[in-house]
């Protein structure tokens, strides 16, 4: 159920199971884990983009493995660690409702935008399940605690505007636009220099030391191309190096 297609500098991952809303599976996470470690590799990927096929973003986990007593919060756990941490910028374009484990995927993404008429919840309370501490972890970084508190201890649901003001989602298109918005968000990235985009990633998500990573973009050839093209009116061509 996970279609990966690259165009350019531009990597799409697609949840592609939409006659079950995209419900993940633990074999979908694995392979989901394992495309990533793909993509990270790529020197020529400058972004991905996280979509869904049909009407539901992500369903969440697959209630039929929930139901054979099965664990799919612990490839849950490392897969979103993983797509949070993919030194690649992410773009969530979430093209229908966002539910459970596909909330904690949206979150772990860099930018997110939706579709009008987003809608999203996380039923564990209502099954009696306890969600993942680092993905609540996330959701109150992201969304702030008092939006956590409502989707975790009172399992509402949010409306687009909610995830607008919230913070999960940064704008609302039409579902025919939305596509388009999450490519031209996804050039616009990959004009930019890799190794300052990648390395304040990296400084976003992480309260590490970013002194190197501030010094090898300032040694970078890409930074002396970027001056050139600034005195010479022209735009820059980056290298990643």
């Amino acid at each position: 159920m996970i279609d990966i297609t690259l165009n350019g500098p531009i990597a799409r991952i697609t949840l592609s199971a939409p006659d079950r809303r995209n419900a993940l599976t633990i074999a979908a996470m694995g392979e989901m884990s394992a495309a990533l470690d793909t993509l990270a590799a790529d020197s020529d990927l400058r972004v991905v983009v996280l979509s869904g096929l049909g009407k539901t973003f992500c369903a969440g986990a697959d209630f039929t493995e929930l139901e054979r007593g099965l664990r799919p919060d612990l490839a849950l756990s490392a897969l979103t660690d993983k797509l949070a941490n993919l030194p690649l910028p992410t773009i969530a374009a979430l093209n229908g409702g966002v539910y459970g484990a596909g909330l904690d995927l949206a979150l772990a993404c860099d930018i997110r935008i939706g579709v009008e008429g987003l809608k999203t919840q996380v039923p564990a309370a209502a099954i009696g399940v306890h969600y993942p501490a680092d993905a609540l972890a996330r959701a109150q970084a992201e969304l702030g605690a008092p939006t956590a508190r409502r989707l975790f201890l009172l399992a509402d649901a949010l409306t687009d505007v909610e995830c607008l003001s919230c913070g999960l989602v940064q704008a609302l298109h039409p579902s025919d636009a939305l596509q388009d918005a999450a490519d031209a968000m996804a050039q616009r990235i990959a004009a930019l220099a890799p190794l300052a985009v990648q390395g304040m990633k990296r400084s976003l998500r992480h309260a590490d030391d970013a002194t190197t990573r501030v010094t090898a973009c300032f040694d970078s050839a890409d930074h002396t191309a970027a001056l050139d093209a600034r005195r010479e009116k022209r735009k820059p061509v980056f290298q990643n190096r």
